[in-house]
């Protein structure tokens, strides 16, 4: 990664060398308009940059040659390998990513997309190890693209199945302790199917165990009740087809505006009697877990926006009413509010 950035820079930083380089890519005929830079602090760029730098290979080196900077690495067999590798994995990572953001996703359903993403990457070994590289396309294409030159190369992938291997362990040590939490992130969309024994309520203070086990057996008693929450997974059902229909789509902004999944799950909570007042207490400390960021960054972005040299005024009370502004998801009534002032009246 660290050649990798040192070319883009060399490349992109430059005014002269960014625009020579779009006219050699013109030149060739590349879609591509040129590269794209990295950043630390945006992990979606680490993907994006690979992949582009992958797609613009072969004009990076005529471009590099033109200048007599020289990278022999940008030749070698091993290097190459490697970098293609990180090329696709680095894609699969970018993908799980996207998966995680938004407002309104709850602890669960990111659960469950890490639980896949550690399925996946035991498919991903088996698919190294067999040398398949169903699921490796840029590391596929260099293979196949390095044995039609030469049939006798040999390809070594131990070493990618190891960084793969070594990336699955990873997964599953940081995110050993959501493992442990399952039956507790289920329960708040199956409480008719909780197993009271294998929901570990020590991480929520104050919660009775006793009075817990009591109201989840008059729940499941109760057809009432029981069917509420079958409602609510099919509206959940209904809210997961929209959302993967609006993203093969594209279409973003009409997915901001569906109705968040924490907000489905707390209205049905809500709609309990307060006879079931401890399960409601666990309920809303599930899906008041932080199990992602980007809410925080998300601030930090509006709080970047809102810190400009154009403000007149910087003080913390302006801040802060600004702050609110953006990240409240309140929609007055306005019809409702003026029902409620006097009209001035013409003299």
């Amino acid at each position: 990664m660290s050649l990798v950035i040192r070319v883009v820079n060399f490349i992109v930083a430059r005014a002269l060398n960014d625009r020579q380089f779009k006219a050699l890519l013109d030149e060739v005929g590349n879609n591509y308009p040129g590269l794209l830079l990295h950043s630390n602090v945006r992990w979606l760029s680490r993907g994006k940059v690979l992949s582009r730098f992958a797609a613009c290979l072969s004009e990076i080196r005529t471009f590099l040659d033109m200048k007599g900077v020289k990278h022999p690495e940008l030749a070698n067999t091993e290097w190459l390998l490697q970098f293609h590798y990180l090329v696709d994995i680095t894609g699969h990572l970018n993908q799980l990513n996207v998966k995680m953001q938004g407002i309104g996703n709850t602890v669960l359903s990111l659960q469950q997309a890490v639980f896949a993403f550690e399925s996946k990457l035991e498919l991903f070994l088996r698919d190294i190890e067999t040398g398949r590289l169903l699921h490796f396309e840029s590391l596929r294409q260099f293979r196949d693209a390095c044995l039609a030159s030469d049939p006798t190369q040999h390809f070594d992938l131990q070493q990618l199945a190891g960084f793969t291997s070594n990336l699955l362990q990873s997964f599953k040590g940081r995110f050993r302790e959501f493992r442990e939490r399952t039956g507790l992130f289920k329960f708040i969309t199956h409480p008719h199917e909780c197993a009271v024994d294998k929901v570990d309520l020590t991480c929520i203070p104050g919660v009775s165990i006793g009075d817990f086990e009591l109201e989840v057996a008059d729940l499941k008693a109760s057809d009432m009740w029981m069917s509420k929450f079958k409602s609510l997974n099919a509206e959940l059902e209904r809210l997961a087809r929209q959302r993967a229909e609006l993203a093969r789509e594209h279409k973003w902004t009409e997915m901001k505006n569906l109705q968040p999944e924490d907000q489905l799950i707390l209205k049905a909570w809500n709609e309990l009697p307060v006879t079931y007042h401890t399960m409601q207490r666990v309920s809303i400390a599930v899906l008041t877990m932080f199990g992602s960021t980007y809410a925080c960054e998300q601030s930090f972005s509006h709080l970047r926006n809102i810190k400009t040299n154009l403000h007149s005024r910087l003080t913390d009370g302006s801040l802060n009413a600004c702050m609110k502004l953006n990240l409240t998801t309140y929609e007055p009534d306005h019809k409702a509010i003026s029902k409620t002032m006097q009209h001035q009246k013409s003299h």
